[in-house]
């Protein structure tokens, strides 16, 4: 799971904070989608992200493009457009949706494994997560044969490396440590 930047954070954030005034979560979040739909379009980044259009030819684009959204979420996006964030969209869109499943109690978990996952061993660890967390987990699983063993469990921006190959380097390092 790639990091997000935290400039796209600071906007979901915001975002968050003015849906939730309004009692828009759902609302403000499809209009996120859109927004970076539109935005996210060829031709219609390469217009925004082209120096020789004016701000003004900028802002038309997308006041014609997001004609009938929200007068709020088209603020927003002028926002971008103004500041040249246009390029974070989609990003402030996927963390606006980290968010609110988050408010919802809801949390996406990826864990990695040397193998792959049998079924019942995937709902003990969904469960162990459920209980651990107290929330709702969205469980996606990958494999990775470099881990030997175990597992890695990614929860939002916290690892959690319980891999045989992270205990070996460890014990390495332990041994290389004492003979020095």
């Amino acid at each position: 799971m790639a990091g997000i930047e935290p400039a796209a954070k600071r906007y979901a954030l915001a975002a968050f904070e003015l849906a939730k005034e309004s009692g828009g979560l759902e609302k403000w979040a499809s209009a996120l989608d859109t927004i970076a739909g539109f935005i996210g379009e060829a031709d219609v980044a390469r217009a925004l992200d082209n120096t020789r259009y004016s701000l003004d030819t900028k802002m038309q684009l997308i006041e014609a493009g997001l004609k009938g959204l929200d007068p709020l979420a088209l603020n927003f996006a002028r926002l971008l457009v103004r500041k040249g964030r246009t390029p974070l969209a989609s990003s402030i869109a996927e963390e606006f949706r980290l968010m609110l499943e988050s408010e919802r109690g809801i949390a996406r978990v990826t864990a990695k494994t040397a193998i792959a996952l049998s079924e019942s061993e995937r709902d003990a660890l969904l469960q162990r997560l459920h209980t651990s967390m107290g929330k709702q987990v969205v469980l996606t699983t990958a494999v990775d044969p470099a881990l030997l063993g175990g597992v890695v469990v990614q929860i939002g921006d916290r690892l959690i490396d319980a891999s045989t190959r992270a205990k070996l380097e460890a014990l390495r390092e332990s041994l290389v440590g004492s003979l020095a």
